[in-house]
């Protein structure tokens, strides 16, 4: 038992309205909570991000810097047996870095220089230079940097003479393989949190550093220096922090959010403090081997969000609007849509199977947007029509002027016997060149060329039926009459050797030679039922071959036949007398062009 259209319109088409407004409203809703939940994800990986971009941007200074020395104790320029220029040295790499703590410099035995930042101290501070063994810490310190080649920040420390706690970079200095000293260098946390402090007045959330599980390196709260850091406590543990929301990230809960996240290294959680939700969002890091690793995060108020929700009410309650909307609409519609729709299911039928020739055009409607659909539908199937002639023509592979008369008259490119001229043009050491490129760059130097010399000869009005190789056939006057054609194919063998002359394709310096003869030719679309070619045959074509390498013979550029230069009327050129032409019973007359010689 079959339904008609109008039936289905009238009885059904209410209820699957309702059906699939209830599926888009649904699929919206989850739709737009996955939406929510993802750019919440992202925008807090790209906090998490920035936060981590600003801490390598503190860091890799001073990484830099230690690969600088290191590399000229490496090398000698630098040498614990010259201490006038290893002091200009340290100097202007404390000048480079203002932001530095401080540095120490010393050998196996503890001897060195030690300079502290001019930030924090006087501009004047001097080098200091004496024996730093005594020091706590620095007899470890070398142990630990004989074991290793590559710079390591060690744990922080607190740095009595500038009253704050630092992270410190050790760099093992080694000569001809040999352990020679280390390299030490200071960076204020208090940096690393004022730089926290300007990510949260921008983003309007709480970024924060934490060292290892259990102390806080960086928070915005930290950067006027206020903390209470000592050298048995270089940094705030992080279950006694100021910030109690802080303190509460080693209870997290996990969050529906860290699914939707892009980047599965970032972890995402909730904490509870006063009786208020938080969002953590964070990334643990191995920084260049460091003791311990650090975690860098953020977290935001969750009634940041407390718009997303009312979003998502919204959608229900005017997707329920529309929905009854729809209903009533409807039920008018479908009376109205009965005779449009069946015509076009009809042409629809027809267009699937491909049968574009049997698509009438479709009635005009009264109801505006049918009417529209109708005859955006008829202009569509006349589109795919002259698509379908177009696709089946470059499918053939024919040239352009040739493409656009089969569109305006397909009978007129019927095989024809026509006078044209034609020039046949090849590459100049051609051989060399393929054996002195690699196959890619030939390819590109080919394709340059021949849409250059191409561009030319349609200029000219010609066409270019084959390309052989490296030479190419154009012919003038067909399928296009143009009563100039000889004139028309020499100056565009000028064009193109004059172009070559000033131009170089990817480097490369081309030049060509050209033959050029007038005559009789059979022009035609020929070939394999699935794959033709309009080009041209017959003996004049055969003569701009033997013409084009007659050069050879001449050391000329371009040679053209006694009809040619008659026709054409061309006086820049030369004759070369009678001469023997292969396949030719007689000698012929042929002329080069007076500029192409050699």
């Amino acid at each position: 038992m079959t339904l008609s259209i109008r039936s289905v319109l009238l009885f059904g088409f209410c209820g699957l309205l309702a059906l699939s407004i209830s599926a888009v409203a649904i699929t919206g809703l989850i739709g737009a909570l996955s939406n929510t939940l993802t750019l919440m994800a992202r925008e807090a990986t790209q906090m998490v991000e920035e936060a981590d971009r600003r801490l390598t941007a503190e860091l890799a200074p001073i990484e830099s810097q230690a690969r600088f020395i290191s590399n000229r104790f490496e090398d000698g320029r630098l040498s614990f047996d010259a201490p006038e220029r290893l002091s200009i040295t340290l100097d202007a790499s404390m000048a480079a870095i203002p932001d530095l703590a401080g540095l120490l410099l010393i050998d196996t035995n503890g001897t060195g220089y030690r300079l502290l930042g001019a930030r924090r101290n006087d501009d004047d501070a001097p080098l200091k230079i004496g024996n730093y063994m005594q020091i706590p810490g620095i007899a470890d310190a070398l142990a630990q940097a004989k074991d290793t080649t590559e710079s390591v920040w060690r744990r922080p420390v607190w740095v009595s003479e500038i009253q704050q706690t630092a992270i410190n970079l050790h760099t093992p200095l080694y000569r001809e393989g040999e352990f020679i000293g280390v390299l030490m260098q200071g960076k204020a946390v208090a940096d690393l949190s004022i730089q926290l402090r300007r990510l949260q007045d921008f983003a309007g959330k709480v970024p924060f550093l934490l060292y290892g599980s259990d102390s806080v390196l960086a928070h915005p709260g930290l950067a006027e220096l206020k903390s209470n850091a000592s050298k048995v406590e270089p940094l705030p543990p992080l279950n006694t922090f100021q910030d109690g929301i802080l303190a509460s990230f080693p209870t997290l809960q996990d969050v529906i959010f860290e699914n939707f996240s892009e980047d599965k290294s970032i972890k995402m959680g909730r904490s509870t403090f006063a009786g208020q939700n938080y969002f953590f969002a964070y990334r643990t890091l191995q920084v260049s081997a460091a003791d311990k690793p650090i975690t860098v995060g953020l977290y935001v108020d969750e009634t940041r969000y407390n718009t997303v929700r009312d979003r998502l009410r919204a959608i229900l309650v005017v997707g329920g609007g529309v929905m009854l909307l729809s209903i009533i609409a409807a039920l008018w519609m479908a009376r109205a849509t009965v005779r449009p729709i069946q015509a076009l299911a009809k042409a629809s039928l027809h267009v699937a199977t491909g049968d574009l020739d049997a698509v009438d055009p479709l009635p005009r409607s009264r109801m505006r947007e049918l009417d529209e659909a109708g005859l955006a539908f008829t202009h569509m199937v006349e589109g795919l029509k002259e698509r379908a002639r177009i696709m089946d023509l470059f499918g053939r592979v024919v040239p352009t002027a040739v493409a656009e008369r089969m569109l305006r008259s397909p009978k007129e490119l019927a095989p024809q016997k026509v006078e044209a001229t034609v020039l046949f043009c090849d590459l100049v050491g051609f051989t060399t060149l393929c054996e002195g490129l690699e196959t890619d760059h030939l390819v590109q130097v080919l394709n340059a060329y021949f849409t250059d010399m191409v561009d030319i000869i349609q200029g000219q009005g010609g066409i270019v039926t084959q390309f052989q190789g490296d030479a190419i056939l154009a012919v003038f006057n067909v399928p296009l009459g143009d009563r100039d054609h000889p004139a028309k194919a020499l100056a565009a063998a000028r064009a193109m050797h004059l172009h070559l002359e000033n131009s170089t394709f990817l480097t490369q310096t081309l030049a060509i030679r050209v033959g050029i003869a007038t005559g009789p030719v059979i022009a035609a679309n020929v070939g394999a039922a699935s794959r033709m070619n309009y080009t041209v045959h017959g003996d004049t074509v055969n003569l701009a071959a033997r013409l084009e390498n007659l050069n050879k013979t001449y050391g000329t550029r371009i040679i053209l036949s006694a009809e040619t230069v008659e026709r054409s009327g061309a006086q820049d050129v030369k004759s070369l007398g009678l001469v023997e032409i292969r396949g030719r019973t007689q000698p012929m007359e042929v002329f080069a062009w007076e500029g192409s010689s050699g």
